[in-house]
């Protein structure tokens, strides 16, 4: 099988497993979400590992779990009993701390601060996504999430074809070498345009706003493929894992998606907030 074949095979299963659980129950779509996020997680904390760190794993793994119940308890249940599992989250930190002092490890606070990090940068990106098929109710479901997709992806492809065919200008070599700006700029066309026509699905908001979010998510995606980069050379790997054959790790194929996400919910806060 050839890695065209492969690649190809590949795409269509992640955009099947993305966009398909839109289609069915609200909690279906929160579990596969929450469940790729965990490998999204496993991941960064292997990731976080390799940079010479000493990671507890143990307590990135239980913070992202109680966020991911707190998340479902506010959405799905409106519990009065969410208090519980904060104090269990901070009971939680505070034996990491405990189990710190008996390490042998040069750098104890690190090995706290980057699994509560990398939990919490997880959460706010997978579990962020219910924040469009679930809290905005008032926008149409579910062409307003994959939007949020379709917008990442038109400006990743755009600015792959068109800086393979005319890119020279370097846009941040240091980080990312096979990037340009004239493939960054075809894209936030291409995604600007996409943003406008998404406009005239019935109940979307007005083709301003689409383009502006078209921007938010351009620019913020962008800016985490680069943060992904950082990530993986200071790790010394080329991918974060084998998730995928020809398209590498979960980190690999979420890193625009992880810093699009939230800020395309403030973006959403901010500009159009649910009445």
């Amino acid at each position: 099988m050839s890695n065209l074949v492969k690649r190809t095979i590949s795409s269509i299963v992640f955009v099947a497993l993305i966009l398909g659980p839109l289609f069915l129950t609200e909690r279906i779509a929160y579990s596969v979400y929450s469940l790729l996020g965990f490998f999204t997680l496993s991941e960064l904390l292997n990731l976080t590992q390799k940079t010479g760190s000493s990671p507890l794993k143990v307590l990135g793994f239980t913070t992202y779990g109680i966020l991911v119940a707190l998340v479902y308890q506010w959405i799905f249940h409106e519990s009065e009993h969410s208090h519980l599992l904060l104090l269990a989250l901070g009971a939680i930190v505070l034996v990491a701390f405990f189990i710190e002092i008996f390490r042998q490890n040069p750098k104890p606070f690190e090995s706290i601060s980057a699994p509560l990090t990398t939990s919490l940068f997880t959460a706010l990106s997978f579990l962020g996504i219910a924040y469009f098929y679930v809290y905005r109710s008032d926008l149409p479901s579910p062409w307003i999430t994959i939007s949020v997709f379709a917008l990442i992806w038109i400006n990743d492809s755009a600015a792959y074809l068109v800086g393979r065919k005319i890119g020279k200008t370097k846009l941040f070599e240091r980080l990312s070498p096979n990037k340009t700006r004239e493939g960054s700029t075809a894209g936030l066309i291409f995604a600007m345009l996409a943003g406008y026509g998404l406009s005239f699905i019935e109940g979307m908001p007005h083709w301003g706003i689409m383009i502006a979010f078209s921007l938010v998510c351009v620019i913020s995606g962008s800016l985490g493929d680069l943060f992904e980069s950082r990530i993986k050379r200071a790790a010394g790997v080329k991918d974060s894992g084998v998730f995928l054959p020809g398209h590498g790790g979960f980190f690999d194929r979420f890193d625009a998606m992880m810093l699009a996400i939230p800020t395309a919910i403030l973006f959403f806060e901010a500009l159009l907030p649910k009445h």
